[in-house]
């Protein structure tokens, strides 16, 4: 079963990663390269109620500011309620609304909010978000929410026995925010330049950036001012849109990524470039198995004796080491001989990530490994 697994893991492996390999030398546009500075990507949340939920929000007695939301919202609308007032809905819950604002984005454009309960609903499902003022980090408002959820998971529960699939307390709303504020940007500097911050930072990419907008938009128009930094000056005729339009859409070879493996250890998922290599290596793979068990009795003295009837507490412990694999890896320069090294040692995926990072430290992966 480990064998079968390892094989299907890097069966996608292979399927992912090569079509990356082809692409390593394709020229791409600058606006694929770069973020402007000034101008980044800003988040914005806020605190709301989610109504008409099927008996399946929060439990008020547990979670106190779901029923003071409840209560202030009805303060608002006028409806004043006596503090003695006790109330247990199960069709509302507290949620945390959060949405990601693209620079330049003016009043009246929609945004998709996610959704997430706060407190211990069990599902958002059919669910409506009354209208939630969203904020910056500044504390201004800057889009309000509200609409019907759409929730990707479900959750039952009946007599003890329940059934969940994916995140039924997490759901979205298409367009369900509308900006009411503008986010400031500033782009261009008083001097009428502008700077472009590298999505990959590296000497390399930042002087092939500049040379190949100098030698579209003219010489001395860019100039690579550090590894992560390019910067443009305006000049000519050209009005600031239709100037900035121009740098992002020359085209510029950057340098090839430098290989990586990406392994996510929760789900045992690894993924490869295509220009992983692997050196010839040596690996020895074992298990070993503790297993612990109980073994109660009772202590019992003799009718006439004095004694009192005792639990002892007993346990069984037993080790087992299998025998280990010793598997020698050849030298492999594509991807589909390193599947095939790794597929011999018929670990478990959850050992594979063990054994890649082991390679990496012994020098034989040439590569980076990255966990996420």
């Amino acid at each position: 079963m480990a064998r079968k697994h390892a094989v299907q893991i890097f069966a996608v492996l292979i399927g992912l990663a090569l079509p990356l390999a082809a692409s390593q030398a394709r020229a791409d546009r600058v606006r694929r390269l770069v973020t402007l500075a000034g101008a980044p990507d800003n988040q914005i949340v806020g605190y709301g109620l989610v109504v008409g939920l099927p008996g399946t929000g929060d439990q008020t007695t547990q979670i106190p500011y779901t029923q003071q939301a409840i209560t202030n919202m009805l303060s608002h609308e006028g409806i004043t309620l006596p503090k003695t007032a006790f109330m247990q809905p199960n069709d509302v819950a507290s949620v945390m609304v959060t949405a990601q604002v693209p620079p330049y984005t003016e009043p009246g454009s929609n945004l998709t909010v996610t959704v997430a309960a706060l407190g211990n609903a069990t599902s958002l499902s059919g669910g409506v978000l009354l209208p939630t003022p969203l904020k910056g980090s500044n504390g201004h408002v800057y889009a309000q929410a509200q609409g019907p959820l759409l929730v990707s998971g479900f959750a039952a529960a009946k007599s003890g026995s329940s059934v969940r699939r994916n995140t039924p307390t997490v759901g979205r709303i298409p367009d369900g925010a509308v900006m009411s504020r503008a986010i400031p940007t500033a782009t261009w500097s008083h001097y009428g330049s502008a700077r472009l911050l590298l999505k990959r930072p590296s000497y390399e990419n930042a002087t092939r950036i500049a040379t190949a907008i100098d030698r579209a938009l003219g010489r001395g128009v860019a100039r690579a001012t550090s590894p992560d930094v390019v910067e443009v000056r305006r000049h000519g005729r050209l009005g600031a849109v239709a100037f900035m339009a121009r740098v992002l859409g020359v085209q510029v070879t950057p340098e090839a990524p430098p290989p990586a493996v990406i392994v996510d250890a929760q789900s045992g998922t690894i993924v490869m470039g295509g220009d992983v290599r692997l050196r010839p290596a040596i690996v020895s793979y074992g298990n070993l198995t503790v297993s612990i068990q109980a073994a109660n009795s009772v202590s019992q003295p003799n009718p006439l004796a004095r004694g009192n009837t005792v639990g002892v507490q007993n346990a069984n412990i037993t080790a087992r080491q299998s025998a280990g694999h010793v598997v020698t890896l050849p030298a492999a320069t594509t991807l589909a001989q390193i599947a095939a090294a790794l597929n011999k040692i018929g670990a478990k995926p959850s050992d594979l990530i063990a054994i890649v990072e082991a390679l990496k430290e012994a020098g034989a992966l040439d590569a980076r490994v990255k966990v996420v």
